[in-house]
């Protein structure tokens, strides 16, 4: 973490000085803000007097320059929202040969800092709504060549990818500091194989990828808009239960039982998609293996990001995503192989 504070320090100090040229002027302030675990930094811009935007303040985002493909991402997904009429915090400018994307700030309340404070009531309410605008998200984002998300898919492949690279290299062996025997790779192979093709089910949608209460803004007092959402750079096609296990598996909010169980079957009876190609049980045994392999996905995301950027806030949730997947392997004797390596590495684990 000492690290991470020196580079943002000396970040924020170049910053300044880049910003008081390009703007020529100082009045201005520049505050970072607590971003994902990513190598994008965020801070708010507020101008003393006049603003060059729309708005005052407004986010910068700051993209190191070896990573400059995450504001081309940005920029074309953006682009998209907008001809698609997709609520998202407007982009007002890129500069790429500097890493910066200027956007306006959201609208409202992070929704996982709101939820901290609210009545259950009221969280049930939102969710409500927010499987509403989930639904209506997935009937706007059609098909488009010029998005790039359409060029990107959740397939078998990708699929086995994400086990290898964040279960088993990032959580297992650079995490736990544990390498699978043969007879666990027997076990590793035979589990994600099925996983994955399974969830490979050919009628792809848009996924926004991590639709999570960090990345949406909740506005109570709009009247149209209830919902922004950010972070969708890394947007793709995929099963339409993607972003809503993303949802009601959140690292970082947890979602009540019943409240989920209310939301499933929502989803299940609106997104014509979904009524029309699965059966009941198809549509439970989908979302218990998105859970798995999202949960294990994100466990080992927080290790990249901790040896990326040195943030080692996200470590906290990695045991809770594990828990979340094993706890969805149990309705499946044909994974109690692979769910009895998991509990074991975790329990002669000292990370």
């Amino acid at each position: 973490m000492k690290k991470e504070t020196t580079e943002n320090k000396d970040l924020l100090k170049s910053l300044n000085t880049s910003l008081t040229d390009f703007f020529e002027t100082d009045g201005f302030n520049l505050s970072p803000i607590e971003g994902g675990a990513s190598v994008r930094k965020y801070f708010i811009l507020q101008f003393q007097e006049n603003s060059r935007f729309h708005t005052n303040p407004v986010i910068l985002m700051y993209i190191p320059q070896e990573r400059i493909d995450i504001a081309d991402n940005y920029q074309n997904i953006s682009r998209y929202f907008n001809r698609m009429t997709i609520s998202q915090p407007p982009l007002y400018e890129v500069h790429r040969e500097l890493g910066w994307l200027f956007v306006e700030h959201a609208a409202g309340h992070r929704l996982d800092l709101y939820l901290r404070n609210t009545a259950e009531e009221e969280t049930s309410r939102i969710y409500h709504r927010l499987v509403d605008f989930l639904l209506d998200l997935q009937n706007r984002a059609q098909l488009e060549r010029d998005c790039w998300a359409f060029e990107r898919f959740f397939d078998t492949e990708k699929y086995l990818f994400e086990f290898s690279f964040h279960l088993r290299e990032q959580l297992l062996e650079n995490y736990f500091h544990h390498q699978l025997s043969d007879t666990e790779q027997e076990v590793f192979t035979k589990a994600t194989l099925e996983i994955s093709k399974f969830l490979d089910n050919h009628l792809p949608v848009f996924v926004h990828r991590d639709f999570q209460s960090s990345n949406i803004f909740y506005h109570p007092a709009s009247r149209d808009n209830h919902f922004q959402i950010i972070d969708f750079q890394d947007a793709r096609c995929g099963g339409p239960m993607y972003d809503l296990v993303a949802l009601l598996w959140d690292s970082y909010y947890s979602v009540r039982k019943n409240l989920q169980e209310e939301l499933l079957q929502k989803f299940y009876l609106n997104q014509p998609l979904v009524h029309k190609n699965f059966s009941q049980d198809e549509y439970r045994q989908t979302i218990d293996y998105s859970v798995i392999q999202r949960k294990l996905h994100d466990a080992g995301a927080f290790v990249f990001s901790f040896h990326l950027t040195g943030n080692d806030r996200y470590l906290k949730y990695i045991q809770p995503a594990i828990q979340m997947a094993v706890e969805q392997m149990e309705h499946h004797s044909n994974l109690n192989n692979f769910r009895k390596l998991l509990l074991e590495i975790l329990a002669n684990s000292h990370a």
